[in-house]
């Protein structure tokens, strides 16, 4: 009989013992350092979101494990991010296509919140939030900005993702690094965009030729202007020349005459020359002799002959 009971007591040790060998490595949970952990009950899958647990080893029981949600940032690459960029006066922009890279970590204390809001499906809603965030700011940027302002652009977009987030129900997560990538013109667009260019390009040139065909015009009119001011200036000087010198001639025949009268005066005086007939001989005789082209000479009746006087 008591070999019996000691039987029995020895079969009940070794199977506690068995069980507490089996049962115990499954009583404890492990969590790692890059997640946070929520209790969740195998049996039944309800889930304690009171209490977040982080890295570590966890004597929970065997009913009992960790959901588990990411600790380290999420790292996500957007690709082909239809936008529309800002056309002016209401109007819609261009069409075209981004790609953003971003990071972004759940907040530790809100994630048995995040648990009870969307529980696995936050990826999800991430995703979708970021990307209508980011086309509606893209409508209110001009599409040189996307090229020439980029570092203010990508403040705008991070700025839009992270309120839309925080728009009820809240994402419970935090934007860390966001980067706008490559900006692909589809080739419509980018055939429209140059047929533009070409046109302003071709705009631009004709205005240059109006503009240099004014400039010519213009100068043309200043050099008939000037020719023709020259030449008021060179008929004034040529004929104020001719008057002075025909002036000047004038005097000077008159001033040869007056001595020629004032020296015959005095000639015929001194000859003793007083009749009109003897006056008019010697006049008329000596205007012969003045001719170029009549061979006579009276040696004593020349210019060189009469006495000048200045005329008084």
């Amino acid at each position: 009989m008591v070999e019996a009971k000691a039987c029995v007591i020895c079969s009940v040790i070794s199977v506690g013992l068995l069980l507490l060998v089996i049962l115990l490595p499954l009583s404890f949970s492990y969590i790692d350092y890059y997640h946070y952990g929520l209790k969740q009950r195998k049996s039944t899958g309800s889930v304690q979101s009171d209490r977040v647990y982080t890295g570590g080893r966890y004597l929970n029981g065997p009913d009992m494990t960790f959901i588990k949600y990411r600790a380290d940032a999420h790292l996500v690459h957007l690709d082909d991010v239809g936008v529309f960029s800002d056309g002016g006066d209401g109007n819609v922009g261009l069409s075209f296509i981004i790609d953003i890279d971003f990071t972004y970590k759940l907040k530790k204390d809100e994630i048995g919140q995040l648990h009870r809001d969307l529980a696995k499906a936050y990826e999800s809603v991430i995703l979708s939030r970021t990307n209508d965030a980011i086309k509606n700011s893209a409508t209110s940027v001009k599409f040189s900005d996307y090229f020439n302002n980029r570092k203010n652009l990508e403040q705008q977009l991070r700025e839009a993702v992270q309120t839309r987030w925080d728009v009820d129900p809240p994402m419970h997560a935090t934007l860390g690094q966001f980067h706008l990538g490559r900006i692909k013109i589809p080739e419509t667009v980018a055939q429209k965009q140059l047929t533009a260019k070409i046109q302003v390009e071709k705009n631009k040139k004709e205005e240059f030729l109006q503009k240099a065909l004014l400039e010519r015009e213009m100068t043309s009119v200043e050099v008939n202007m000037i020719n023709l001011e020259q030449d008021k200036l060179l008929m004034s000087a040529r004929a104020n020349a001719n008057f002075h010198t025909a002036k000047a001639v004038a005097e000077s025949e008159k001033i040869r005459n007056n001595a020629i009268i004032n020296g015959t005066s005095t000639l015929l005086t001194a000859l003793g020359i007083d009749s009109e007939e003897h006056t008019t001989a010697y006049t008329y005789i000596r205007t012969l002799q003045n001719r170029k082209n009549l061979g006579f000479r009276v040696s004593y009746l020349t210019d060189d002959n009469v006495l000048k006087t200045k005329s008084s």
